[in-house]
């Protein structure tokens, strides 16, 4: 399989970070969180692949879990796209499979070291794009987000209050309380995975762990905050075609930034992915995006 990102006009290009909370900064604890992208280019196409895993916090091991989630996820997809079929057989089966792979690696370390499964417990987001599919699966919070071609601030499709849209493909899923979720270590994991092939062009799209859910979404009008997202994607549609590792760098002290850590003491991953192009800029908005998050909080949700 060819790796090397195309450099055309429509050529995806990325960046992703996890970031430590600063409640766990204060406790200790390690980043549980864990994040994963990849453009891969099987028989000519394009598609980008991402992964996000949210560890357990009250899990000691949940960060371990969430690095080989994103590491099966992203293994196996490359794998299963260059043994052909195109995007559509990343299928349903596909999915239950690969969890069972997952779950399966995480018990033979887990009878290695004597722990139980629940020490490693996280969640899942994956997502898989090419030019005229988008396959993605979900176990637990945090979300994922996308944008079709023709829906961003100079076309007429807008969200709620004029802002560029921006629509889930499932919502989080949230226990009674706000910070009980399900988890792919879990028995029962298949039951809860949230699947879907969503047909016709997807060019932009985000993951990001429950961090950031806060922030990002609208939980009374379950909708996404386009004004978030539009000037992050502005940023992504100005780098270079691949992965962009000063915007990596960038979103990292973003997500690390006072702005951010004012809101939400959590671990946070954000993966931006767009086959846009933006006119080129002297410097990376994210340097100074911090007015983001503020324009973001037009709606009702708090920050936990």
């Amino acid at each position: 399989m060819h790796h090397s990102p195309r450099t055309g006009a429509h050529a995806w290009r990325y960046a992703l970070a996890s970031v430590i909370g600063s409640s766990h900064v204060k406790s200790g604890s390690p980043c549980q969180d864990a994040s994963a992208g990849e453009i891969v280019s099987p028989a000519g196409a394009s598609v980008f692949l991402g992964v996000v895993s949210d560890g357990a916090g009250s899990a000691p091991l949940s960060q371990v879990g969430a690095r080989t989630a994103c590491r099966v996820w992203r293994d196996r997809a490359e794998a299963r796209l260059a043994a052909g079929g195109g995007l559509l057989a990343l299928d349903h089966a596909f999915a239950l499979e690969t969890l069972a792979a997952f779950q399966a690696s995480v018990a033979r370390l887990a009878r290695r070291i004597e722990r139980p499964m629940r020490d490693f417990a996280c969640t899942l987001l994956f997502a898989a794009v090419d030019e005229e599919h988008g396959v993605f699966a979900q176990i637990g919070d945090g979300a994922i987000v996308v944008a079709r071609p023709g829906s961003g601030q100079d076309s007429g499709e807008v969200g709620p209050g004029g802002a560029p849209r921006y629509d889930w493909v499932f919502w989080p899923e949230h226990g009674e309380y706000v910070n009980q979720t399900r988890f792919a270590t879990e028995a029962s994991a298949a039951v809860h995975l949230a699947f879907a092939q969503l047909r016709g062009p997807l060019d932009e799209l985000a993951l990001f762990s429950d961090g950031l859910e806060h922030l990002v979404l609208d939980t009374r009008r379950r909708v996404a905050h386009g004004r978030f997202f539009e000037p992050m994607f502005q940023a992504v549609r100005r780098a270079p075609a691949g992965r962009s590792e000063p915007l990596c760098r960038s979103l990292e002290r973003f997500l690390a930034s006072r702005t951010i850590e004012g809101r939400t003491d959590d671990d946070k991953s954000l993966i931006l992915a767009s086959r846009r192009t933006g006119e080129p800029a002297p410097a990376l908005p994210l340097a100074v995006a911090g007015g983001v998050p503020q324009a973001a909080h037009d709606g009702s949700s708090e920050p936990r």
